[in-house]
């Protein structure tokens, strides 16, 4: 995804503690965002934004994911938190206060499946994390969702480590469309009255737009 024969990804949502200074916040967090690529663990960070969330734990307003290139997956944060070239002086910028973490997790990679058509740049990305049943469920709802055509790829991953109780699973469904928080709900009417399996329990799930993009 991305480009990048990714193993896994680090994936972060938050949200502004002060929404009068998202601009700020915005500002750091595109800093910092860089920062973590430098130790070379971390290949690109893709942050999102669902500008109609309500900002609390349960509907967090962003999202950011980092492509982690390591062989092993589970070694990419320990490695970029403990390397040199972390960029902890940031956290002496008052402005880092204002980021307000709900959920912090690394995913390893199970597989990725594609749409046979062309497509354009990234717009935004539906994101599910969830538990229960078993891969090939999952293989068989995301080739579904594909075929609407309101997706363009379709990522599945399984947990290393997290905070706070992460999910067993994380599903990234990328999208094109210039509608992409409006993407996934498209694909559902299009599928109605079809649905995940049964087993598939939904932890949390939301739809972000793409705001900026980061690579080594």
């Amino acid at each position: 995804m991305y480009g990048t024969q990714r193993t896994g990804v680090r994936v972060v949502l938050t949200n502004v503690s002060k929404p009068s200074r998202i601009d700020d916040y915005s500002a750091w967090y595109d800093s910092y965002g860089a920062g973590l690529l430098k130790p070379g663990y971390l290949a690109n960070d893709y942050r999102f934004e669902n500008p109609n969330a309500i900002g609390d734990d349960s509907d967090p307003r962003f999202a950011a994911i980092y492509d982690i290139v390591t062989p092993d997956p589970a070694t990419a944060w320990p490695d970029t938190e403990n390397s040199s070239d972390y960029p902890r002086d940031l956290f002496r910028d008052p402005r880092s206060g204002l980021v307000s973490p709900v959920f912090r997790a690394s995913y390893a990679l199970v597989g990725t499946q594609l749409a046979s058509e062309e497509h354009g740049p990234l717009t935004g990305v539906y994101l599910a994390l969830t538990d229960g049943s078993d891969d090939t469920s999952r293989q068989q709802w995301a080739s579904r969702v594909l075929d609407t055509g309101f997706f363009f790829a379709v990522s599945r991953l399984r947990v290393i480590e997290g905070f706070p109780q992460p999910a067993e699973w994380l599903e990234i469904f990328e999208t094109d469309q210039h509608d992409g928080l409006g993407a996934h709900t498209k694909a559902l009417t299009a599928l109605e009255p079809d649905g995940p399996d049964d087993g598939v329990r939904n932890r949390r799930a939301g739809s972000f737009e793409l705001v900026s993009v980061a690579k080594t």
